[in-house]
């Protein structure tokens, strides 16, 4: 078997618990399928590595071997996945789920083809990769309280438009670092454009869903720390942050808790948002 294979996608893992816990906590009720849902979509997400691996073509000394450890890994969680998630269609008779396995399916073979043909580092593919992450929230939604509801497919929507700008400034602010270390400016940043322009559709977007009445209006709110983490001006010494700041001493991993902090904050009021307002139902 060898050592296991586990995903390094660190932020597919906010996105995907951040989903889980919003579709959880709109329901308001953590029962045996829900926990049984959460360890069998945490198998299918460790399932991911190994099947990143078989989808490339096996080329080079020793890409044989490692496609075989692959291969076992695969299974292993695949067998896991099996266990926690077989009880629900057999004993739960949650047979409403069975679009969203479908759905896991698609995204699945998408991802593997993806990767096969190195696209799935590029914008495309990692906004393809967050609409199959924030299925999880509608899918727990469901599973929580035993039935597919408007909400969840609210919910949905609402998680991969604000994990999307996620998508959007942490490109920007990479692509940002490298264009400032090969000598170019600020607006020499190629992601820079698309980041503010899919910020200004949030910008437009959200409230337009508000005045129609199709989601509660404290949504607006948890949506603000993902606009002002976007907008927010270069402060020097103070707060570097937003479109215009200098990327000479980005640090990964600073930006990686922060983008952390603001999921956590984001799915704790959007929780708020749909339990205290009349539009919850």
């Amino acid at each position: 078997m060898g050592r296991p294979i586990v995903p390094k996608e660190h932020g597919a893992w906010a996105v995907l618990y951040g989903a889980f816990l919003a579709g959880v906590g709109v329901a308001g009720q953590v029962t045996l399928p829900v926990v049984l849902f959460l360890l069998g979509v945490t198998a299918i997400a460790f399932a991911n590595a190994p099947l990143a691996i078989l989808a490339r073509p096996a080329i080079g000394p020793g890409q044989s071997g490692r496609q075989r450890h692959a291969l076992a890994w695969f299974l292993v969680y695949g067998a896991a996945a099996a266990a926690a998630l077989s009880p629900l269609w057999v004993i739960f008779r949650m047979t409403f789920l069975l679009p969203f396995v479908i759905g896991a399916a698609f995204f699945l073979l998408l991802r593997a083809f993806l990767v096969r043909e190195r696209d799935d580092r590029t914008l495309a593919g990692e906004l393809v990769g967050t609409v199959g992450l924030t299925m999880v929230g509608a899918a727990a939604h469901a599973v929580a309280v035993g039935e597919v509801q408007r909400v969840g497919a609210l919910l949905w929507l609402l998680l991969f438009l604000f994990f999307a700008s996620g998508v959007f400034y942490v490109r920007m602010r990479v692509q940002g670092l490298v264009a400032e270390r090969k000598g170019g400016t600020t607006a020499s940043n190629p992601a820079l454009w698309p980041c503010m322009l899919y910020h200004g559709i949030l910008v437009v977007v959200v409230p337009a869903l508000i005045l129609v009445r199709v989601i509660p209006w404290p949504v607006l709110l948890a949506f603000a720390p993902a606009l002002w983490r976007a907008a927010a001006p270069k402060e020097s010494g103070v707060l570097r942050t937003g479109v215009c700041r200098g990327e000479s001493r980005l640090s990964l991993r600073r930006l990686g808790w922060s983008e952390v902090a603001v999921a956590t904050a984001f799915v704790f009021l959007l929780i708020a948002a749909f339990w205290f307002t009349p539009l919850a139902g």
